[in-house]
């Protein structure tokens, strides 16, 4: 494993119990997170709207198995990056900006008898702490959209060893739409950036191939896809999680710890009414939704 990682400064708020059982931080502490480190706090698996069905597929195009090291760039609480390790055998490193996810994501590689297997550690996409040709797959889930594909796919070119995948598993919007829910869908993305803090938008299926190919990487393949979430991913989420009965109590603490800040706090009401809007916009709202979908792709680093 790469020995260069930094470490997460701790985060600089105070383990003070909130208001509701299973509250290690004060409402004024959760309110001052960011939206990924809260969510992280909140124990929020995953973003992505393929679901688990969509990380394994990415995995089987990046060719994945037991024999790869995999760098995952925004694991966010280490969910997917763990989920691949003990799915394919992959030793897997995951990155990300933000430290309370980082923190999470290092419970939950302990937690899940992963030490030694999964790394986590502080990483910007745009400066990879690792060196040329570490890494046999690079992957990012719900994360290039909010990127300078130019910089970020030009570094992970970087750090792949030749011969290996990038692959992203992320949202797209079609070419051609309507003004009227274009329009819907440009408020959709202003309020994404507005919650994350972030630059966000979405992609057309032929802007991703280009800025892979952009970046160098060969034999762009770009497969579209709509969330079509069942029953199936539920039994893959709970076998993930370890079973029913861990799957049931994991969910309601979340729930419970959501719905006790929600109540406690109009600051992040707001924050979760926002992201409900934008959610209705781009995955339920009929007009709209069938312009939208997500986006298994991969590029290959040339093997001169």
């Amino acid at each position: 494993m790469p020995e260069n990682l930094e470490k997460p400064e701790k985060p600089d708020v105070k383990a003070e119990r909130g208001s509701f059982p299973g509250q290690e931080l004060s409402v004024k502490e959760a309110e001052a997170l960011g939206y990924y480190d809260f969510m992280s706090y909140l124990g929020v698996p995953y973003y992505h709207i393929g679901g688990l069905s969509s990380t394994r597929k990415l995995a089987e195009f990046c060719r994945i198995d037991s024999s790869k090291k995999v760098l995952m760039v925004g694991c966010g609480e280490g969910f997917s990056a763990c989920y691949l390790a003990k799915k394919t055998g992959c030793s897997a490193v995951g990155v990300d900006i933000a430290e309370l996810s980082v923190r999470k994501a290092k419970e939950r590689a302990r937690k899940e008898g992963l030490e030694g297997k999964v790394e986590f550690g502080m990483g910007d996409a745009y400066a990879l702490p690792f060196k040329a040709g570490a890494f046999d797959a690079v992957i990012t889930e719900f994360v290039s959209q909010f990127l300078d594909r130019d910089r970020a796919f030009k570094e992970f070119e970087r750090v792949l060893k030749p011969g290996a995948y990038a692959g992203i598993n992320e949202m797209y919007r079609e070419e051609e739409i309507p003004p009227k829910a274009s329009e819907e869908i440009d408020r959709a993305e202003k309020i994404f950036a507005e919650i994350t803090g972030l630059p966000f938008s979405l992609p057309t299926p032929e802007e991703w191939r280009r800025g892979f190919e952009g970046a160098g990487l060969k034999d762009a393949a770009v497969r579209k896809f709509r969330p079509s979430p069942g029953l199936e991913e539920i039994k893959m989420l709970v076998e993930a999680m370890g079973g029913s009965w861990k799957f049931t109590r994991y969910f309601a603490g979340l729930m419970w710890k959501m719905a006790g800040y929600t109540l406690s706090s109009r600051k992040i009401r707001l924050r979760f009414r926002r992201l409900g809007e934008g959610k209705k916009i781009l995955l339920r709202k009929k007009p709209t939704s069938k312009y939208v979908g997500y986006v298994l792709a991969t590029g290959k680093k040339s093997e001169d």
